[in-house]
């Protein structure tokens, strides 16, 4: 059951009008007629509980804002009190292992304190909703036509640095939305200058700190608020045809300047400009010792069946959530998507046809024992260009491709085709500054996706939909960190997509909604739990973590191994997903790479670390996770930089010869993978 905590605005001012009408003679009505879900949601006006709340929790007046109303617990005129998933009608006492946010109100302002979190602001408005949600990553508080975004921050891993605060700033925060270019690209218009200084890059020296090749700061503002830094943001995304509900954002970060942990983060978008509340807001942040722990009260329940789906995608999506076995696939060629490349004969088809027949044949028959593909994964981008160059190549969907290579419907005799789709026009090279889910919302992109739902549906056969995976990251063009800091963003677009789909009838996709496992910047605000696009946009939960296996010495004793990387991200999502099938998007232990040392020296730990992975998959009585498990695919490619394998994850390249380099150093990986497979159930 999904648990939902918010609050609706209207019981906010019935909760107003209650306490300046409380002298009527009318008693309050019973408290058992009060729905349980709602208790505690009205306005509390008990004067023992708010003196509580504003004197006993903290006893040094962290509480307070004297200058914002709330000087003293008498001028709290009503407050809620939000404990360990829900409101309460009152509040005397709290314990160490209890989640506690309290909402203060003053007739014309409310005071944010999040007990758990040690952190305090004051919103310029009456009344607020608040969205606990994902509480431990971020609160959404509705009011008027405003959502704003708080994140409680914390993990700032440069700490130890000098310039720790600065390192942070300038690579997983400000990097693009203090960038010209990014601005220009998006067409996004600043509606006030910024008020710290931003350092462009000289041409001279390719760099604007002598490090990095994109503005940097060095600082934000100092002069607002002694002792605190402040950055605040102003940005209109243009829309002409009124297609985005909340084109205004206005973003605050304000931390104390002693203080490279600890900051305040928020994101506000509205219908029209709100500059003056995030302008007072940021000037009442204040950090504080904590009391309390930190939760989430999300719970995606049990996956949902699109109702949509045809009989053959049910039956296929039944059959994959109830078995007990593992279906196996890899990736080492995309598919063509340019309309060139579609059809027989035609562009690349016939060599991409061929490699990916010769790779798949080779890895069946030479690496896995005669193991069949049960799956077939490939990638497809939006292709290349913004939506408004008129030479712009579009990517389509490979129809007869997909039907030669996959056109399986988990029966055993076709594997069943995985279409990973990303928002990106340039293969994420985030440096390029563009990103396409601002035209996305625009519906400059809404011709193509109908004709790419078109192309699916037409395909007739189950797809797994594997929808911008790694979105909780730095370099993927659909993250928050390229989309106004915004994750709301990526899971609008995703919503958009789903509802061409439907619209064009499409009735054999399963939707797959695949985080990478370690979330990348570090924040609360990019966490993956903000991407989710909600139960019903969502069927299967995709996994990722890789093991590079890059290291120097001893490799085997250096590695983590299977059970624990996919261990520990079951871990993570079991309060959330625990009803959820995974299929593991993309994974490969590597070889060793030669940025770092001899090219493959590591291949004796790869095979052990394989030959790790199947007794956890083949085990008698198997763990939990991997219970979850059911599907993996290998990533048969390698990451390259300045013309050296960074991370050897190929395991095969079936005498291609694509690449320089062979992979019969690999034999032991091989036949770890022929045992696995033949030690199967």
């Amino acid at each position: 059951m999904k648990k939902i905590i918010a609050l609706a605005l209207g019981a906010c001012l019935l909760g107003a009008c209650c306490i300046t009408g409380c002298g009527s003679g009318e008693k309050d009505p019973p408290k058992e007629e009060t729905p349980p879900e709602a208790a505690g949601t009205e306005l509390q006006t008990d004067r023992a509980s708010i003196g509580y709340a504003f004197n006993d929790i903290f006893k040094n007046g962290e509480v307070a804002d004297a200058a914002g109303g709330f000087a003293t617990a008498d001028d709290v005129t009503g407050a809620r009190f939000f404990v360990d998933g829900g409101y309460k009608t009152g509040l005397s006492e709290i314990t160490s292992r209890q989640d506690v946010k309290l909402e203060l109100y003053n007739g014309t302002k409310t005071r944010i304190v999040n007990v758990s979190a040690g952190a305090a602001f004051t919103i310029p408005v009456a009344a607020v909703t608040a969205d606990y949600n994902i509480a431990k990553y971020r609160i959404q508080y509705t009011f008027g036509d405003s959502i704003l975004t708080y994140s409680p921050e914390s993990s700032n891993p440069y700490i130890a640095k000098p310039d720790g605060w600065q390192i942070y700033v300038n690579e997983w925060l400000l990097r693009h939305v203090i960038n010209d270019t990014y601005l220009e690209h998006q067409h996004l218009t600043k509606l006030r200058d910024f008020d710290f200084t931003v350092d462009p890059v000289n041409p001279a020296t390719g760099t604007s700190d002598g490090s990095h090749t994109y503005p940097t700061v060095s600082s934000g503002n100092l002069t607002k608020r002694p002792g605190y830094e402040i950055y605040r943001l102003d940005i209109e995304i243009e829309d002409e045809d009124g297609k985005i509900e909340r084109p205004f954002y206005n973003i605050g970060v304000v931390h104390a300047v002693n203080d490279s942990r600890y900051f305040g983060f928020f994101v506000m978008k509205s219908k029209e400009d709100r500059h003056e509340i995030m302008d007072e807001l940021v000037m009442t942040w204040t950090h504080f010792s904590s009391r309390g722990i930190q939760r989430n009260y999300f719970d995606a329940g049990k996956p949902v069946e699109d109702p949509h789906w045809n009989e053959e995608t049910r039956n296929f999506f039944r059959g994959f959530m109830a078995q007990e076995t593992k279906s196996w696939g890899v990736f080492s060629y995309s598919m063509p998507g340019d309309a060139g490349s579609l059809v027989p004969g035609g562009g690349s088809y016939d060599t991409y046809l061929a490699n990916s027949k010769k790779m798949q044949e080779f890895i069946e028959n030479e690496v896995w024992g005669g193991k069949k593909f049960d799956i077939c994964m490939t990638y497809t981008h939006l292709g290349s260009g913004a939506a408004d160059n008129p030479k712009r190549i579009p990517h389509y969907f490979p129809t007869a491709m997909a039907t030669e290579l996959a056109g399986g419907n988990g029966d055993g005799t076709k594997p069943v085709l995985e279409f990973t789709y990303q928002f990106t026009t340039n293969n994420n090279l985030v440096d390029e500054e563009y990103s396409p889910l601002f035209d996305i919302l625009r519906g400059k992109y809404d011709t193509y996706f109908e004709r790419l739902a078109q192309d699916i549906k037409a395909y007739q056969k189950p797809v797994m939909f594997r929808l911008n995976n790694e979105m909780n990251t730095d370099w993927t063009s659909y993250s928050g960190i390229m989309n106004l800091l915004d994750p709301d963003i990526f899971t609008m677009t995703w919503r958009h997509l789903y509802d061409i789909f439907i619209a064009n009838g499409v009735d054999n996709v399963i939707w797959v909604w695949n985080p990478i496992a370690d979330s990348c910047p570090y924040s609360g605000w990019g966490e993956d739990l903000c991407y989710f696009p909600g139960t019903d946009y969502v069927q299967l939960l995709g996994g990722t973590s890789y093991e590079f296996n890059n290291y120097v010495g001893d490799a085997a004793s250096q590695m983590t191994t299977f059970k624990k990387h996919y261990g520990d991200l079951y871990k993570k999502n079991k309060q959330y997903f625990d009803e959820y099938g995974m299929i593991i998007g993309e994974f490969a232990c590597g070889s060793g790479g030669d940025a770092t040392g001899a090219l493959g020296r590591n291949a004796d730990a790869q095979a052990k670390w394989v030959e790790g992975m199947f007794e956890e998959l083949n085990a008698e009585n198997p763990a939990d996770y991997v219970k979850q498990i059911k599907g993996l695919i290998w990533f048969n490619c390698n990451d390259y930089a300045g013309g050296h394998i960074t991370n050897r994850l190929k395991f095969t390249d079936a005498n291609i010869k694509d690449r320089p380099e062979t992979y019969t150093d690999l034999k032991k990986t091989w036949d770890a993978f022929k045992n696995g497979f033949a030690n199967a159930k």
